[in-house]
């Protein structure tokens, strides 16, 4: 067997390396592994290295807190829980990088250094604090080549374990992979659009003060759900941002979801941060399950016709904690969606803080409410 996934709740690291044995059993010569832990089992992410290193020797791996955990049948949440996969075929180097005083760019350069000139596909788990997007700017710059993408930890950083068995922990961690084709990566967002992508017209220090011909906070105003009944409970109002020439296959502006950090009522403003610049367009929106499912029913099928020819070997899904359960209201949603499209292909993943998906020619972007599918196939 080229893959195998794992999920199941266990409370102690010897629980977890009964797991472990058995995977290792079931696949030949393996090249890589991923083990993604969740609750009370991550303050003790230094032992359950130990107990990874010992049952997948010789193995690069990388163990990574998450909110929650998952893989083809099951995702985990609010209870101990590991997943993972370990497979073989292509060549993995892990990486643990990032001093206390490197600047997020310094830290994208060394990571971008790290992966080389060729061309790789690069998997990135960085810590809640301290992550600022010019990381992903400075790793393009040193590695415009690579393939990255990515999630944020919960709880602790990450952990890699070498080939040798050796323990590293740092800000980022993660591994590059060659060998195998490049995967197919695509990102999904969880967010329904309540107005139309606009193009903002005047912005100051993350400050929108004018999109679409009128005030920001008028179009937030006009738009927020619940607005035409003030006594009704309103969702949580989010910025939707969309370069023009950034657009999906059939068409639609890929955005990414930021937070509505304030407002400024004297200047009719809206705050949303560093991101949002004059030219770009931007919308609103709200999460919602329907709408969620739908785009990712269409990410799945878009990735699946894109793979004919090729065999999967494996696929990684990284999705946010704000989905889960506690957006459709019932679990195992989303991991149902992907067998229906999937079958048996071996997935695992995690519920994370924050996730980075790929995009051509330009450098990787910080998702937020979005789910990041990336499915690996043999070399051509």
């Amino acid at each position: 067997m080229s893959a195998r996934s794992f999920c199941t709740s266990v409370t102690s690291p010897d629980g977890l390396s009964r797991v472990l044995r058995e995977i290792r059993g079931a696949v030949t010569s393996p090249t890589g592994g991923l083990v993604f832990v969740t609750g009370p089992l991550v303050p003790h992410l230094h032992t359950l290295a130990t107990r990874v290193a010992a049952a997948w020797k010789g193995v690069p791996t990388v163990l990574v807190p998450g909110s929650g955990v998952l893989h083809e049948r099951a995702e985990l949440e609010g209870v101990p829980a590991a997943s993972g996969i370990l497979w073989s075929g292509g060549k993995v180097t892990p990486f643990a990088l990032g001093d206390a005083e490197d600047s997020p760019r310094a830290l994208g350069e060394s990571i971008g250094q790290a992966l080389g000139a060729r061309p790789s596909t690069a998997l990135l788990f960085h810590r809640t604090e301290g992550f600022d997007t010019s990381l992903l700017e400075g790793l393009a710059t040193a590695a415009p080549s690579a393939c990255v993408f990515g999630a944020g930890t919960v709880g602790a950083g990450g952990v890699v374990i070498t080939a040798d068995g050796e323990e590293r922990l740092a800000r980022a961690v993660g591994m590059s992979i060659k060998g195998l084709a490049s995967p197919i990566v695509a990102a999904s967002p969880a967010c329904r659009l309540v107005s139309e992508l606009v193009p903002i017209e005047e912005a100051s220090g993350g400050l929108v003060l004018r999109l679409g011909g009128r005030g920001a906070l008028d179009e937030l105003s006009q738009c927020a759900p619940g607005s035409s009944n003030p006594g009704a409970s309103s969702p949580l109002v989010f910025a939707a941002l969309a370069e023009s020439d950034d657009v999906t296959e059939d068409g639609r502006p890929r955005f990414v979801v930021r937070p509505v950090r304030g407002i400024d009522p004297s200047r009719r403003g809206v705050m949303i941060g560093a991101d949002a610049r004059p030219g770009m367009l931007m919308a609103f929106a709200v999460r919602d399950a329907q709408t969620a499912k739908a785009d990712l029913e269409t990410m799945a099928r878009v990735v699946s016709k894109n793979a004919l020819g090729a065999a999967p070997r494996f696929a990684l899904y990284l999705s946010c904690a704000g989905r889960g359960q506690g957006l459709y209201g019932a679990p195992d949603t989303e991991v149902r969606i992907l067998r229906q499209r999937f079958g048996d292909l071996p997935i695992a993943g995690m519920h994370a803080a924050f996730e980075i998906s790929p995009r051509e020619g330009r450098p990787s972007r910080l998702d937020l409410y979005t789910s990041v599918l990336a499915l690996f196939r043999s070399p051509s």
